[in-house]
């Protein structure tokens, strides 16, 4: 039984290496199929595929028009392969000063329609587009220049291609991409913002607009090779000739002091007729007031006199009221037969007295009660009262 019991033991461990064993090989095996034959897409990234050859109706050779999303794909070396492109927001300075982030270039220097020529920091801001999109080409907003407030881009959609047209236009290195994409875009920023006049840098309405105009020219360029200027941002500008910046900063100086004079003359304006109504509706209250004071005074006076009135009315009114009554009992007293009446109503009082109150009386004799009680008969044979 001993021999038994150490050989299932021998067994069980036997048992258990050989799981451990088996979970190690498939491990491993899984490693170095993730190193030959997997590429992992990070969520900032998009994975483009491209294969060395192709198979009708399954796999198209070279590079593959939609974009990976992020996670684990396959690869097979020196067939089809990811690489990786980035899926956020990247930056394009061209400015005079260190700029943190991005690709810094030399600022544009931009000749306005009446001879002066301004030196411009602009930021382009671009992104990669995932797939291409069709869609129906929509026309941008007009009157981008009016003078009603600072505009904002139009909402256009457009027709835009993918990861492939990148790579196949401006190729996979990304100082490429970014380089070629800023060649373009000078172009039609010098273009647009070159049609301003000197001073309108100053008027913030036709420096966006301007911006916004060579913003779309730019995308109606560079969509169909899957990139976006998602937006161009003009961060300063001064002007090569420091006389015309200080004539322009002077003239726009004085333009505010006369603006701030203006506003400060309609605050006093305004405070004075502010105050003349205050006094004015001060007054009205104080005479609604008092009149209202003596309009009290007026009603108190009549509610009590009027009070006084119908009291001393009631009173009267009670007074010919107690009167009535008292000529209505005399006169029922007075009538024949009214004390004997009387006398009966009293006879249920007076039969609950016991001795010692009435004594040697008839109880049955009315005469005598009538005398008893002072209601008898006068001589002339009248009731007493």
């Amino acid at each position: 039984m001993k021999n038994y019991l150490q050989k299932l033991q021998q067994e069980a461990g036997l048992a258990v290496f050989s799981l451990f064993g088996a979970i190690f090989i498939f491990a491993a095996v899984l490693s170095l199929l993730y190193s030959f034959f997997g590429k992992v897409v990070p969520p900032n990234a998009i994975g483009l595929r491209q294969n060395s050859f192709g198979i009708p109706f399954l796999v198209s050779e070279g590079f593959q028009p939609d974009g990976l999303a992020p996670g684990l794909h396959w690869q097979i070396p020196m067939v089809s392969e990811v690489h990786l492109l980035p899926r956020d927001f990247f930056f394009v300075h061209l400015s005079s000063r260190e700029e943190e982030g991005g690709l810094r270039l030399n600022p544009l220097e931009i000749p306005t329609t009446d001879g002066s020529r301004v030196r411009t920091d602009i930021t382009l801001v671009a992104r990669l587009f995932e797939e291409p999109k069709t869609a129906p080409e929509q026309p941008a907003t007009e009157e981008l220049k009016s003078e009603k407030g600072v505009p904002l881009p139009p909402a256009s959609v457009r027709s835009h291609g993918g990861p492939r047209e990148l790579v196949n236009t401006y190729g996979l290195e990304r100082s490429r991409q970014l380089s070629t994409f800023v060649k373009e875009a000078e172009d039609f920023l010098k273009r647009s913002l070159s049609d301003l006049l000197t001073i309108d840098y100053y008027n913030p309405v036709l420096r966006e607009a301007a911006a916004i105009e060579a913003n779309e020219a730019v995308n109606r360029q560079v969509n169909p090779a899957g990139i976006e200027a998602w937006a161009t941002l003009i961060r300063r500008y001064l002007y090569a000739e420091k006389n015309i910046d200080d004539q322009i900063f002077a003239k726009n100086l004085q333009d505010q002091t006369e603006r701030l004079n203006a506003a400060l003359s309609a605050l006093a304006e305004a405070k004075a007729r502010t105050e003349e109504t205050r006094a004015t509706w001060d007054a009205d209250i104080e005479v609604l007031r008092a009149s209202g004071a003596a309009k009290a005074r007026v009603l108190d006076a009549e509610g009590a006199r009027t009070e006084q009135e119908s009291y001393a009315e009631g009173n009267k009114l009670v007074a010919l009221a107690v009167a009535e009554i008292e000529a209505q009992k005399n006169q029922a007293l007075s009538a024949p037969g009214g004390k004997i009446f009387v006398t009966r109503k009293q006879l249920p009082i007076l039969s609950t007295l016991s001795g010692g109150i009435v004594s040697q009386q008839d109880p049955f004799d009315v005469s005598a009660w009538l005398e008893k009680l002072g209601a008898g008969q006068t001589k002339e044979g009248a009731a007493q009262p």
